[in-house]
């Protein structure tokens, strides 16, 4: 998978302090919260009504990648291949984006984990890279709480982000009441690669540099997901990519996921939605970065999931 960027990347494939400031505003707010331990955590709330909607980003990125789009006729979109994640079209800062859209129809909240922004005010506070998915699961659901903002939540997270919902579906599953997994990374992934290629994509994920310092330990996370308990059935959709990684004529060790190929990204994905008896959406004429490539497509994935939680629904139909 392609990884480096912000808004590009992916998978290189003591009590906490309540905020003084009212967050159940329609106007919402951006700050860094205190969730405690000397530590503080940058997130963003916008809108009103209940599921309140988790945006979880890939690995790399912050808030700020929920809130950007391709315009509708950049190039890129008729590209054969992920040419996004290669470093081409321009993301532009959208009121079309997944972000303020669903802020529209209920309470959403974007948040940056340490390590994914280097510029700018209120940056969470640092950790020691590569980190664990069940600290990173720990940290957001600490955040939330801090924020005031309450469940049930409709977790929508990317990439890397699918380990932690997975793991914060196990740890608080009556906190969770929607999952909309946006070609998200998952411990199935095993089923369908070769352990030498899944050990490759989790070396290459543990690297850590000062350009992109967040790092990520995939394996640990599968471990910690497989001796968790089963999360409880919610309503859940499974949006996966459809553009390949590279391009057609790459040679295969060109891969950026140094080993997991697409098409063992593609096989997981179906899986996860099987796993979760979610509807699988694999017609996106996306790459990874799907909100960023076809935010609609997202964005009616999460109002149907917001609309099936307030019905007491347990499942989204085929």
């Amino acid at each position: 998978m392609p990884s480096a960027a912000r808004s590009r990347s992916c998978l290189s494939v003591a009590a906490a302090l309540l905020i003084t400031t009212d967050v159940s505003t329609a106007e919402g707010f951006s700050r860094s919260v205190d969730i405690g331990a000397g530590r503080r955590i940058y997130l963003e709330c916008r809108g009103t009504g209940a599921p309140t909607v988790v945006l979880v980003s890939g690995k790399g990125n912050g808030a700020a990648d929920w809130s950007e789009t391709l315009a509708p006729a950049d190039p890129v979109h008729k590209a054969d291949y992920d040419a996004l994640a290669w470093g081409k079209g321009t993301l532009r800062k959208s009121e079309s984006a997944v972000f303020p859209m669903v802020s529209r129809f209920t309470r959403v909240c974007a948040y940056d984990r340490p390590g994914v922004r280097l510029d700018g005010p209120d940056q969470s506070t640092p950790v020691a890279q590569p980190h664990p998915a069940d600290q990173a699961a720990d940290d957001l659901h600490r955040l939330l709480t801090a924020a005031g903002e309450p469940g049930p939540y409709v977790l929508v997270p990317h990439s890397y982000g699918g380990l932690i919902a997975a793991l914060f579906a196990r740890t608080w599953p009556d906190q969770v009441g929607g999952l909309v997994m946006v070609d998200a990374a998952t411990p199935l992934m095993r089923e369908v690669a070769s352990p030498q290629h899944v050990a490759k994509w989790d070396a290459l994920n543990r690297t850590s540099v000062p350009a992109a310092p967040e790092a990520i330990m995939l394996l640990d996370a599968f471990a910690k997901i497989d001796a968790a308990a089963r999360p409880r059935e919610v309503p859940a959709i499974v949006l996966a990519s459809d553009k390949p990684w590279q391009p057609p004529s790459a040679q295969p060790e060109s891969d950026p996921a140094g080993g997991v190929s697409f098409a063992d990204w593609k096989a997981s994905e179906t899986l996860l939605a099987t796993s979760l008896d979610a509807r699988l959406v694999a017609n996106t004429n996306s790459g990874h970065n799907i909100h960023a490539y076809s935010p609609q497509l997202v964005i009616d994935a999460i109002r149907e999931v917001v609309d099936a939680v307030r019905a007491g629904k347990a499942r989204i139909g085929p």
